[in-house]
This record gives C-alpha cells, structure tokens and sequence, in this order.
C-alpha cells in the first residue's frame, strides 16, 4: 500500500507543477502591469512540444540522447524521497527516505544537467553551464551546513524520523540553533526555485535556460517537467525537515494535499520576493547574498556546538 500511496506522491506532483509554474507566470505579469497567459498556459506548452519530434545536433553524443530522462528519473526519485505519504512506520520506504540519498540524487540531477549544456557544444549551453556549476557551488555549503546541525541534534539523517520528532515537539524552534538553520535553508531554496537575481526571465534562454538551447520538441518536455519537479521537492525538502505540518495528518491523501497547498504558497511567496527584490548580477547577487547565508549558516553550527 505504501507504494501505491507514492506512486499516487509521484503522479499528483507532475500533475499540479505545471499549475504552480503557470500561477507564477501570471502573477509575475500582472506585478509588471501586463495581462500575462493563462495560468495553464505551462501545460499547453508542454502538450505541444511532447508532439513535436526529436531534432539532434551533428556536434553532440548519446548524452544529448539520454540526458532528458535521467533528469526526469533523478527529479522522481528526488520527490519519492519526501515522506508525505508514508511515515515514519513505513518500514519499506524509510531506509529509501534519507537525507544524503536526496542530496545525492539532486547532485546527479545538477551533474546531468550540466554535461547535457557541454555535450552540445552551443557557447550559451556552456556559459549557462558554467553558470549552474557556479550556483551549485555557493548553494550546497550552505544547504549541508543547515542539514548537518539537524542531523546532529536529531541524532539520524532518516526523513521520516526527523519529521516526527519536530512534529511531536522533541526537537524543533524551541531550539535556536534549529531556528537559526532553517532561515538560512530559506536562502537555499530560494536560489534553487530559479529566482531573481539567480536566474532572470528576460534572459531565458541566453542565461536560465541556456543549457537547453539545443534540446527542443518532446526531449525539451521533458526537461520541463523534470526542472518543475526538481522546484517542488526543494520546496518539499524544506516542508518536511523544517515544518512538517502536513504530516500531523493520519490520512495520507490529505497529507499529500496539504502538503501541496503548501508547497503552493511558498511559490507565491517566491514570485513576491521575485518582483520587488533588486536586481544584481549573478556574480554580485551570489556574493552579497551567499554571504549572509553562510554567515547564518554557520551561526546555527556555532549555536549547536555550544549546545544552544
């Protein structure tokens, strides 16, 4: 039953990822005083290029060939790795659901997406890859900083036990270096979403994008879909470490929608922050916010060792 109940996780998050990218679309137009598409417009975008053919470079390898379904099978795993269907009694499913295992996925997701950009040779796919490397790079100290005071003061890298000692109250904001940790992990998720400065929409394809100058038709689908679940499980990954509320719930369907209205609502707050953040380059942005990050970061491990 477990597994049906993730393959039910699974299915529900490709289904409404599309809708959450397409609200964000919306409001950030309606921000910037346009009218904007639909909020489905997402899945009418993606309808049309699965119908599309394959086109492939003369430049490029078997990379190019198989790179949009291992994102996808990396991104699934990502998101099955989230305990929101199953718990903590889940015997099946709980050695699976470990916070190195979803950090090792997310690296093999950020590792594929970059040789994908340089395995066709386009100067954006590169730069853009570079690019990615780069974010990689100032994101993920950050994220195993904040990962390892949890670890530490819960004594496990399992999800689910994590999960319900911060919902039964055995470990959580009571504790400052928790609270600390998690405003830090905040920064992380919000990189990671694609957000301005670190990504910008008038320079979707020379910058965000850019990996995919060369991929188009159902392999760009793809890529899509698995970049839209890749946003949700960081979303989900913060949820479930840090405010696991949904999982309070003994029904695991309306875990699962609780779960999502709240991954819903930390898209709505991103495209906020989105539109009346400043604007900086990726190398300002980077440096003057990561510095902050790592600084509350490592604040939080300082507090941990002092045992606060």
């Amino acid at each position: 039953m477990d597994f049906i109940y993730l393959l039910l996780q699974l299915v529900s998050a490709i289904i409404v990822a599309p809708l959450f990218d397409g609200i964000s679309r919306k409001l950030r137009a309606k921000f910037q005083s346009r009218i904007g598409p639909s909020i489905f417009q997402t899945y009418y975008d993606i309808f049309k290029l699965l119908k599309r053919g394959r086109t492939k470079s003369s430049s490029t390898s078997y990379v190019y060939q198989i790179a949009p379904y291992l994102l996808f099978i990396s991104a699934a795993a990502m998101f099955c790795t989230l305990p929101i269907t199953y718990g903590a009694n889940s015997s099946a499913l709980t050695h699976f659901s470990d916070i190195f295992v979803l950090l090792y996925f997310g690296a093999l997701f950020r590792f594929i997406f970059i040789v994908a950009g340089i395995d066709t040779a386009n100067p954006y796919a590169g730069i853009s890859a570079s690019r990615e490397g780069t974010i990689g790079f100032y994101t993920e100290e950050v994220a195993v900083i904040c990962l390892i005071v949890v670890m530490m003061g819960t004594g496990s890298t399992g999800l689910p036990f994590i999960s319900s000692l911060v919902q039964t109250g055995e470990y959580g904001y009571a504790i400052p270096s928790f609270a600390i940790a998690s405003t830090a992990f905040l920064w992380v998720m919000y990189v990671e979403t694609g957000r301005k400065p670190y990504d910008l929409a008038e320079a979707e394809q020379e910058l965000q994008e850019g990996v995919l100058g060369e991929f188009c038709g159902k392999d760009f689908a793809i890529i899509d879909i698995a970049i839209l679940l890749k946003q949700i499980t960081v979303l989900g990954f913060f949820l479930v470490v840090f405010m696991p509320w949904a999982g309070l719930v003994d029904n695991p369907i309306l875990s699962l929608v609780l779960f999502l209205v709240e991954v819903g609502f930390l898209y709505v707050m991103g495209v906020f922050i989105d539109n009346f953040g400043p604007r900086f380059t990726i190398n300002k942005g980077m440096k003057r916010t990561m510095l902050f990050a790592l600084a509350i970061s490592c604040t939080s491990l300082v507090l941990y060792i002092m045992g606060i």
